[in-house]
């Protein structure tokens, strides 16, 4: 079998260039890729209670350089539903399956043309004793491969009393090597960053599913839970320094053994009561004033222990009611625009747990003392920043996410209308959170996709989710 989709060549040649006019030529070509693909898949089910599914696929991109170009990802499934067979006999167990798959995918999700190396356009206003001159943008980087990820996964899925009781619990490992980052370079070497395959990331969890479905008389209540819990790891990340694969801005930071976008920040202990100063912790766990980043460490990260969601539907007649809440548990989060609302006055407005400040000898406060100058609170560094644990949060929530409420209005039997229903929704009716900021569950405000996914959960004055009210009337004639 084959399947493709080709926006233009698997490219054959190694260059950018065209003619000898290619620089003024190419510079505004658009950005464009082609991606190729040969797909297999057997499948084979013997007196429907035994699956068998093989997968091959051959994936080419011309992203990557002639000798990198293909991938082969082949993939395993089996399941066997053990309640079909006659041996089976339960009362209360009315299906049972079971399942597992191993297999390899690929990821070519990075720049078109991020492996070649690239100069200005000829028109670039920039000039050398009255001429214009080129320079480099980006240094080649030939060697560029398919980011793989091995999986390997397994579950298990019940049904009681006539399946009036379903669960599914799953686990999945899933290894991926050559991921494909956005590296940082040493400023002397001309360039600023360049794409290459950086490291090596796990992930594996377990991930529970309960459906219940009950009937009362005229009422018919479903149910819907699920929890799920996800170990991340930074494996390593090669030859590179945490600094080159590092995304954000001075508050995460990749650490090996540790999850990715871990925050990594000079660890606050309390305030002086008697000078209203922050003391921070040192890597020898000594007390000290002095602020600066060479006392960084880890001191938690965004990742949370579980994350779940509740969806219940019920219906009586003619109403029915749909509520679905959400929840996370155990993850942290660092409030960054805390540090200019909750210390030094300046022209941001301050926050009222900045109530809880150092005011004179004696206070036992957990904010410091107020000051006009933010190198107050690194003496003697006088470091400007204040990147540091007093602004971690416990970011754990409960969100009634969607709330429903509708009627479906009888009709006489001649009526011209085929059905009429009335509804009001509710989204982000409330949040039940220890974190004093606007909304717990957040979205580094960065354009670049690797900066959010390396440091994760932090804040930065992002809005908050918009509570939403919505009545709604719909019919059919």
């Amino acid at each position: 079998m084959f399947y493709g989709q080709v926006d233009g060549p698997i490219f054959e040649s190694d260059s950018l260039a065209q003619d000898a006019d290619s620089v003024n030529t190419r510079r505004n070509t658009p950005s464009q890729h082609s991606f190729l693909s040969y797909f297999g898949r057997i499948n084979y089910s013997l007196k429907d209670r035994y699956f068998f599914q093989v997968t091959a696929r051959v994936d080419g991109s011309s992203r990557f350089g002639r000798d990198n170009r293909y991938g082969f990802f082949p993939s395993i499934s089996a399941g066997w539903v053990v309640s079909d067979e006659d041996w089976f006999q339960s009362p209360s167990i009315s299906f049972l399956k079971v399942r597992s798959s191993m297999g390899l995918t690929g990821n070519a999700a990075l720049p078109d043309y991020a492996r070649f190396g690239t100069y200005s356009a000829a028109d670039n206003g920039t000039t050398y004793a009255g001429d214009s001159i080129l320079y480099p943008l980006q240094p080649e980087n030939p060697t560029l491969r398919w980011e793989t990820s091995r999986t390997v996964d397994a579950s298990i899925e019940m049904g009681l009393w006539s399946d009036r009781l379903t669960f599914e619990l799953a686990g999945y490992h899933k290894y991926s090597t050559d991921v494909l980052m956005n590296v940082s370079t040493p400023a002397s070497t001309g360039f600023t960053n360049f794409w290459d395959n950086v490291g090596t990331i796990l992930n594996r969890g377990v991930e529970l599913s309960i459906k219940s479905r009950n009937t009362v008389g005229a009422v018919q209540w479903t149910t819907d839970f699920n929890v799920a819990r996800n170990y991340n790891e930074l494996v390593n990340i090669g030859d590179y320094t945490p600094d080159a694969v590092s995304g954000g801005t001075n508050d995460s930071r990749v650490i090996v053994g540790r999850p990715v976008g871990s925050f990594y920040l000079v660890e606050h202990s309390h305030v002086d009561s008697e000078s209203g100063l922050p003391v921070y912790i040192d890597l020898d766990g000594n007390e000290t004033y002095d602020y600066n980043n060479d006392i960084r460490k880890y001191v938690g990260d965004g990742l949370p222990e579980f994350i779940g969601g509740l969806n219940n539907t019920v219906k009586y007649k003619n109403w029915d009611l749909s509520a679905l809440a959400t929840f996370s548990v155990g993850a942290k989060i660092f409030d960054s625009s805390a540090k200019r609302q909750l210390g030094v006055v300046s022209g941001w407005n301050m926050r009222t747990e900045k109530l809880d400040r150092w005011r004179q000898p004696g206070d036992e406060a957990t904010y410091p003392r107020l000051t006009l100058d933010e190198t107050t609170y690194s003496l003697p560094s006088g470091f400007p920043w204040w990147n540091t644990s007093l602004f971690i949060y416990d970011a754990s929530y409960l969100r009634l996410r969607n709330l429903t409420i509708g009627y479906n209005i009888p009709l006489d039997p001649g009526s011209t209308l085929q059905n009429c229903r009335v509804s009001i929704n509710a989204t982000n009716l409330f949040t039940v959170t220890n974190f004093p900021g606007l909304d717990p569950e957040v979205v580094r405000d960065f354009e670049n996709a690797q900066d959010r996914n390396m440091s994760p959960n932090v804040t930065y004055l992002t809005p908050p989710q918009e509570r939403a009210f919505t009545l709604s009337v719909s019919t059919n004639f």
